[in-house]
């Protein structure tokens, strides 16, 4: 046994993790018994490392039973069985995840757009963007990393595992030879789910939806003219570009009135069904909507 035990305090404070944590992690079975070393009761100082491994797993939303699995690797200390493990898991979190997304996107469209269930799943979806975008970029560099010898706070696990997730890739075919459609969560701030909240507002405003006959992707809002409600629209509009840049948006003003024009690649037909509604939608009254 090397250095001292340290008790739950001080192992939360070694590894950076909350004591409450540290207890649950105890009772469940993730952390060994507590030893006794004279008149010291605690943990040895390298379950500092396992610790905080395990709270960056759950944080992804890894189960218990994996969380299990990877501590018993970690503590083998074998670096790469362990790498392995997490990339696998992390995987088939990502691919749950994104068909929570794909759900989610089902049920706002089926709420109707600008609806208060609308708001409330697309919020939803928005997390679960952000849950996604974190296992992404945690598995590419899981893939990346390269670690010989035991687990450890130098090893590519924990250094994969403060990943930050700031951009989401749309599931698509690799052998496409195309690049996966990927939108900027943290243009302009970071600011997705408030834009909800504007996209409420003035959906309320929709007079008809319209398919547009230069691609099956999109859709055109119809509108009352209003000069702030355009106003209103053209700075939704640049925002959504700046996060989503695969996405195309036209703001027409004439005779008929007041246009929004959303184009999107089949990839993202699922996000613009969920955010603007399709083509030939019922427009609901404003009763429905609260």
């Amino acid at each position: 046994m090397t250095g001292a035990l340290l008790d739950l305090a001080e192992l939360s404070v070694r590894a950076d993790v909350p004591v409450e944590r540290l207890r649950h992690y105890a009772e469940a079975g993730l952390l060994p018994p507590a030893h006794r070393d004279g008149d010291r009761v605690g943990y040895p100082p390298g379950e500092a490392s396992t610790a905080r491994m395990l709270a960056g797993a759950e944080g992804l939303g890894l189960d218990s039973g994996t969380l299990t699995t990877l501590a018993a690797s970690w503590r083998a200390g074998d670096c790469v069985s362990t790498q392995q493990r997490l990339a696998a898991a992390i995987t088939a979190r990502l691919g749950q995840v994104q068909a929570d997304i794909a759900e989610h996107n089902r049920q706002a469209v089926e709420a109707g757009p600008g609806t208060a269930g609308w708001a409330t799943t697309l919020d939803g979806s928005a997390s679960l963007t952000e849950e996604a975008a974190r296992l992404q970029a945690v598995s590419v560099a899981l893939t990346d990393a390269t670690h010989a010898g035991p687990c450890g706070d130098d090893c590519g696990c924990t250094t994969a595992l403060v990943a930050a997730g700031t951009t989401y890739h749309f599931p698509h075919e690799p052998t496409s030879g195309a690049a996966a459609l990927a939108c900027d969560l943290v243009a302009d701030g970071g600011d997705t789910h408030d834009r909800i909240g504007v996209w409420q507002q003035v959906l309320t405003r929709v007079e008809g939806r319209d398919p547009l006959p230069d691609t099956p992707g999109g859709v055109a809002l119809r509108f009352p003219f209003d000069i702030d409600l355009a106003g209103t629209l053209a700075r939704l509009a640049a925002a959504e570009y700046r996060c989503c840049s695969f996405g195309s948006y036209t703001l027409v003003v004439d005779g008929t009135g007041l246009r929004l024009e959303v184009r999107m690649p089949g990839e993202a037909a699922g996000m613009l069904a969920a955010v603007v509604g399709l083509p030939g939608t019922e427009v609901r009254d404003a009763a429905d909507r609260s």
